[in-house]
Parts: structure tokens; C-alpha cells; sequence
């Protein structure tokens, strides 16, 4: 079981380093050289029949003009040496041998080889009043096997240059492509990832959304349960928030008194004295206490309460506002 797991994961981080496609530059290389090789065997076999038949068409034209000269002179093949050598073309011997005696030694010989090809060497007889002779000509390997040779190498270099040009340019694409599949899994995985911490952060959000609710909902239970006026009061002392308590003293609702100055609430006789109270929390920064009357606009009288003022503090702007609660006073209290 270890084994097979093993193989396994072997042969994926096998196959992961591998680019996709790469077997397409290979076929590409592949099949561009064997047609390469196979159209130079085809054109190499074709230029060497043509350069054959150009050579068959040398010799009867050298043929022809041996045949002139010798009408024209009569039997003297020494008249022929001259024209003939213009005439020559290059990589070919002509050779004319008498055929009326026994003799190795030709009447006229023209022209050097290097490599005389035997084989493909053309023979014909001449017979001008009776007088026969046999005019020879032998190629030289330049002439037959050159123009294959050369046409067999310029298509093999051209063909096999194409392939691996090719080649080269479909491997710079499989590499392309597989450096977009990388650059795209590793996207997905980063995707996935931030799925993951977003999904992870709105559950955190939606718990600190609860934690928060239940905090509120606990802070307005305590408020209403502790029968004390709570509010907040920006820079200006005017009221920002203010609990529920409000409406039975003040006989309006909550809402109704907000960016109102609290130091209106307070009873006429008192107002100084919470004013001094408002700057000894903002000068102190620390808690103040005074006793006075709260009294609203639609109140009946006034109702005595023991008012504790904080001032709330911020590290830019300093003194941020104030945060108060006033005990009202039970009607045994002087």
C-alpha cells in the first residue's frame, strides 16, 4: 500500500514537472525531418537524371560536331582538336579511337577528370566513307553527382533548420503555456485561500455582530436597571445619546432631546454649578460629582439627583466629550 502511494505521487510530481503539449514540438522535429530527408532523396534522384540527360545531350552534341568536321575535312581528326576544345564542356573526356586497327591509342583525346565514372561512360560509331571510328565520353563525378549532392544538402539544411526553428518556437509556447497553468493553479489556490479568510472573517464578523448586540442589549438592560439617567455629551456639552429614563423626567422623547445642551435639563439655580463641574472633568480628566436639580421643558418641577461627569478623552483631538449619569435622589434625601 506504502509502494503504490509512493509510485503514485512519484509519477504525479513526474508528470506535474513535464510541460503540457511537449510531445508537439517533438512529432514537430520529428516529422520535419523525415520530410526533409525524404524530398532531398527525391530531388537529389531528380537532379542527378536531369544532370544524366544534360550529359546524354553533351555527348550527341559533341557527336554531331565530330561527325561535321569530318565531312567538312575529310578523315584528318587532327582538324578537330581546336574546334572541339572550345566546344568542350567541363568535367568530360572525349576520346575518338579508329575502329579499321587493332590499337589502344586514340586518334583525338580532349579533356581531364578526377574522378572518371566508367560506368555512365557513352559510346558512339561513326562511319564517314568507310572510314569507322568510335567517339567515347567519360563524365567525371563532378558533373553527374554535384548538382544532386548540392540540391540533397541545401534542402536537408533548409528543411532540418525550418524543423528545429519550429521546434524551438512550439517548445517556447508549451513553455509559455505551462508557465500560464502554473501562474493559473497558483491563482486558484491564493483564490481558494482568500475564500477561506474571507469566508473565516465574515464568520468573525458576524460573531463580533452578535458579541456587539449582546453587549448593547446587556448595556440598555443595565442602564434601565440601574433607574439612573445615563447620556453623552459631545466637546460642546450637548447630548448625543441620552437612556430611556429621559422621557419620564424630562416628559419628551429621547430622540427629541438629542444635540441639545444638557446644561437647558438643569435647573436654572444650578446651571453654574454644573458648569464648573463640566470643566473640572475636562481639567482633571477624572471623575466629578456635584448634587443639583434636572428640570425639562414640559417638566412639572424639578427632580433632585447627585450627577457624576467624566470626561472622555481622545490621543488626537484631546477632550472627545463627557459621559454622565445622575441618581435621582430618593424623597428621604435632604
Amino acid at each position: 500500500m506504502g509502494s503504490s502511494l509512493d509510485s503514485t505521487t512519484l509519477f504525479s510530481r513526474i508528470r506535474g514537472a513535464l510541460w503540457s503539449g511537449l510531445w508537439v514540438p517533438v512529432v514537430i522535429l520529428l516529422v520535419g525531418t523525415t520530410l526533409s530527408v525524404s524530398v532531398a532523396t527525391r530531388v537529389a534522384s531528380q537532379a542527378e537524371t536531369l544532370a544524366y540527360q544534360h550529359y546524354q545531350q553533351q555527348h550527341r552534341t559533341l557527336v554531331l560536331m565530330v561527325l561535321d568536321q569530318l565531312y567538312r575535312h575529310g578523315n584528318d581528326v587532327s582538324l578537330l582538336k581546336v574546334p572541339l576544345a572550345k566546344a568542350m564542356p567541363q568535367h568530360l573526356r572525349l576520346r575518338i579511337d579508329t575502329l579499321d586497327r587493332h590499337t589502344k591509342r586514340p586518334l583525338l583525346e580532349l579533356g581531364s577528370i578526377h574522378t572518371p565514372m566508367n560506368r555512365h561512360a557513352l559510346r558512339s560509331e561513326l562511319n564517314v566513307d568507310g572510314n569507322r571510328s568510335m567517339v567515347t565520353t567519360l563524365p567525371d563525378a563532378q558533373l553527374l553527382t554535384a548538382p544532386a549532392k548540392r540540391s540533397r544538402w541545401l534542402i536537408l539544411i533548409s528543411g532540418i533548420a525550418l524543423s528545429l526553428l519550429a521546434f524551438f518556437l512550439s517548445l517556447y509556447l508549451c513553455w509559455r503555456n505551462h508557465q500560464q497553468r502554473k501562474l493559473a493553479r497558483r491563482q486558484q489556490k491564493e483564490l481558494k485561500i482568500q475564500n477561506q479568510k474571507i469566508a473565516n472573517l465574515n464568520v468573525e464578523k458576524l460573531v463580533l455582530r452578535q458579541a456587539l448586540n449582546d453587549s448593547e442589549s446587556r448595556s440598555r438592560d443595565l442602564i434601565n436597571l440601574s433607574g439612573n439617567l445615563i447620556a453623552e455629551l459631545d466637546e460642546q456639552g450637548q447630548i448625543s445619546y441620552i437612556s430611556a429614563l429621559a422621557a419620564d423626567i424630562f416628559k419628551q422623547a429621547p430622540s427629541d432631546l438629542d444635540q441639545t445642551p444638557f446644561q437647558q435639563l438643569v435647573a436654572q439655580a444650578d446651571q453654574q454649578r454644573f458648569t464648573e463641574c463640566l470643566e473640572a472633568a475636562r481639567t482633571d480628566q477624572d471623575m466629578t460629582q456635584a448634587d443639583l436639580a434636572l428640570v425639562g421643558e414640559h417638566a412639572e418641577q424639578s427632580i433632585p439627583v447627585t450627577l457624576r461627569l467624566i470626561a472622555l478623552t481622545d490621543p488626537v483631538r484631546g477632550i472627545a466629550g463627557f459621559r454622565l449619569s445622575a441618581q435621582i435622589k430618593s424623597p428621604d434625601v435632604d
